[in-house]
């Protein structure tokens, strides 16, 4: 068949897809691997929000797949809107692939096309694959699946995600796809889908790696159970409450960001998990006020790790409230000299110039805090910077701090190293 007679054969196929008849997945099964060993291809309508070119898939706003051609060619051709085709390989009895187009120009040699089929009998003749075929062509199946139009998938999605036969590549593409699914159903269906995922999660029976991707799902959900998620963070499995705070310190659901503020206040709170509330409201969903709570709140905190995790969102957050803060637990005399050193550092990440951190270096009493202004003044490595470090250099009495200083601008292509270091030779 020429390429011209297959492009022109969709519009045909599509108006004769409902009638076909086929006995749900089952008579399609025999249709496409009743035949023996060999390549078998069928297509059917993609869902509204699916288009492409051959085997580079476009699926909703943020979801692109190129498994053939680079994606250049989506930027010459029109995304067509369908349809799904699949391509289902066997070899000594056995599924051994699955590969996916849209609207793909010409049929390779040697396959068999069965022509079209009803969408919804694709999509459960496919998830039925996935349960048996396992390992790679079991994934391979699950993408078709989702792309078809009218299907209801999530019941056998979470059929997949559940079943402890299989490998966990697949049930992960399952979980992965029904987290999707959540956000596209809505109402009641997403409830019925969200309860089991609440249990996978919450079952200690159940691998560490499911149980994981089954609480980032929820969390990353818009429709998920979101309330679920944070009985699971204040709940008694120490395992199931650390991945359920840190799941919703990802999230930017402002349920999520409320649970963190109260979280971080919590006196009774165990120390990792304050460590999390504290970079999860300093990651990319943070807010002023988010910023603010962590300055006010620094004081009251006991622990050095909780303190350290403050001064490093700071100084990730930078700016110019967030610099001087830093710069002020820096210059305390009274601080801890790791909470000192660090402070120098997050100052220097948050944009203290190299004229600051000198400073510090220079009222530095211990050499962790002097090592620390080092480190930051080299990461500025302007003018300034080098010229603080060739004076240090000079002027330094610790012996191990000189000789790391001397070996680390060494490395550099400076006249004024190069005369320091000239210098040195001649003493």
């Amino acid at each position: 068949m020429s390429p011209r007679t297959w492009g022109l054969g969709w519009a045909v196929a599509g108006l004769a897809v409902g009638a076909v008849s086929l006995s749900g997945q089952g008579g399609l099964r025999a249709r496409v691997e009743g035949g023996g060993d060999g390549r078998v291809q069928f297509h059917y309508s993609a869902r509204a929000d699916v288009c492409g070119w051959g085997a580079n898939i476009s699926v909703g706003r943020s979801t692109y797949f190129s498994m053939g051609n680079s994606g250049e060619i989506m930027d010459r051709m029109e995304c067509k809107r369908g349809p799904v085709v699949v391509r289902v390989t066997r070899a000594g009895g056995q599924v051994v692939g699955v590969d996916t187009e849209i609207a793909p120009a010409t049929i390779p040699e040697g396959v068999t096309d069965l022509g079209a089929v009803p969408a919804s009998a694709a999509a459960d003749y496919l998830l039925e694959l996935a349960g048996r075929a396992d390992g790679r062509p079991g994934r391979e199946a699950i993408l078709p699946a989702v792309l078809a139009d009218s299907a209801t998938v999530w019941p056998g999605l979470l059929a997949l995600a559940k079943n402890r036969e299989l490998s966990r590549t697949v049930r992960s593409s399952a979980i992965n796809w029904l987290g999707r699914e959540l956000d596209r159903i809505g109402g009641d269906e997403a409830k019925k889908a969200s309860a089991p995922l609440v249990a996978l999660a919450s079952d200690p029976e159940e691998t560490s790696p499911i149980r994981q991707q089954a609480v980032s799902v929820l969390a990353r959900s818009e429709r998920a159970d979101l309330d679920a998620l944070t009985r699971m963070a204040n709940g008694t499995d120490s395992w199931l409450r650390q991945a359920a705070v840190q799941a919703l310190a990802n999230s930017g659901d402002p349920r999520a960001r409320e649970f963190l503020r109260v979280a971080f206040k919590d006196p009774n709170l165990p120390d990792a998990l304050r460590v999390s509330v504290i970079r999860g409201l300093g990651r990319e969903y943070a807010s002023a006020r988010d910023v603010e709570l962590l300055r006010s709140g620094y004081t009251s905190l006991t622990s050095t790790n909780a303190k350290q995790a403050v001064l490093s969102v700071l100084g990730e957050q930078g700016g110019s409230a967030n610099l001087q803060w830093l710069l002020g637990i820096a210059a305390d005399t009274e601080a801890a000299p790791e909470l000192r050193a660090q402070a120098v550092e997050a100052a220097q990440r948050a944009g203290a110039t190299s004229a600051q951190l000198s400073k510090f270096y220079d009222a530095a009493s211990d050499r962790r805090t002097k090592e620390s202004a080092i480190n930051a003044l080299f990461k500025n490595g302007d003018r300034t910077a080098v010229d603080a470090l060739v004076r240090i250099a000079r002027t330094e009495t610790d012996v191990s701090v000189r000789r790391s200083l001397i070996n680390r601008l060494g490395r550099l292509e400076d006249e004024r190293v190069k005369a320091l270091l000239k210098e040195l030779i001649g003493q």
